[in-house]
């Protein structure tokens, strides 16, 4: 059902994408019309019942999250003064302690982290951590860059045609071929799961002239590659990039919908 529920509001999403203002009744009308679309019943009592779970589970990660922050900094606030007595009596088993806890601190904020900011198939960032992190409170860029969509056009098709756990493998091959290009490159990059079948790419402070060409090929690289799965099955499939160039004064919504549209 959670994965019903991300593909109606995903397309309910890129459909009103483009409206200034959102209406609550015109998304409910929308979210209807998509629910219907993948044979939802929304007045289902099961289903209000999942969705209510999905919801108290979403809340107790956030809840999770805060709590986590708050206990971590009033932790580090009597560990940093811990630290400074350990220095001075230059106790190092008092200072190895100290950096063990903080070692299992990180770990625990990382965990968090992922379970809230990441797309838990391609393991890239999500919507979430988009509008939360990436972007400042007012949804403008913090950095300069490049943001480019990549649009797997095949991917709804292959889910259909061969199953779930097909087009899974299949998403993961692409974002890991693409992330592993960029990093041979050594770009500054962020992959976020924006759609079911649609990513962005942010690359900061690069020429976009270089960028836009090495982008066009790693494109025809996709368009030319034919995968294998285990059962013998070959998928060549289509893809579509689209690049926008971003600025500290761009208001995201500008750029995302140039390159939706």
């Amino acid at each position: 059902m959670k994965r019903k529920l991300e593909k109606i509001t995903n397309s309910t999403i890129n459909e009103l994408l483009n409206n200034e203002i959102i209406l609550p009744s015109l998304y409910f009308e929308r979210f209807n019309y998509h629910a219907k679309e993948v044979e939802v019943n929304l007045d289902d009592e099961n289903f209000q019942k999942e969705i209510n779970e999905l919801l108290i589970q979403d809340y107790k990660n956030i809840e999770k999250y805060i709590n986590l922050i708050t206990s971590s900094v009033n932790e580090l606030k009597n560990e940093t003064k811990n630290a400074s007595t350990a220095i001075l009596n230059k106790d190092n088993d008092t200072l190895s302690d100290i950096y063990k806890k903080m070692i299992t601190l990180e770990k625990e904020i990382e965990l968090l982290n992922n379970e809230l900011f990441i797309d838990e198939t391609t393991k890239t960032y999500n919507r979430k951590w988009l509008y939360s992190k990436f972007l400042n409170e007012n949804l403008y860029f913090k950095d300069n860059g490049i943001c480019t969509l990549v649009d797997i056009i095949d991917y709804e098709y292959i889910q259909k045609e061969y199953g779930e756990l097909l087009a899974k493998n299949f998403l993961i091959f692409v974002i890991n071929f693409i992330s592993q290009k960029l990093k041979d490159e050594n770009y500054d990059f962020y992959i976020t799961r924006y759609f079911d079948d649609k990513f962005f790419i942010f690359i900061l402070n690069e020429n976009q002239n270089s960028i836009v060409n090495y982008l066009l090929n790693l494109e025809q690289m996709l368009l030319n590659t034919t995968l294998k799965s285990h059962s013998g099955l070959y998928i060549k499939a289509n893809y579509k990039f689209k690049v926008e160039s971003f600025s500290t004064k761009d208001e995201s919504k500008s750029v995302f919908e140039k390159l939706l549209n």
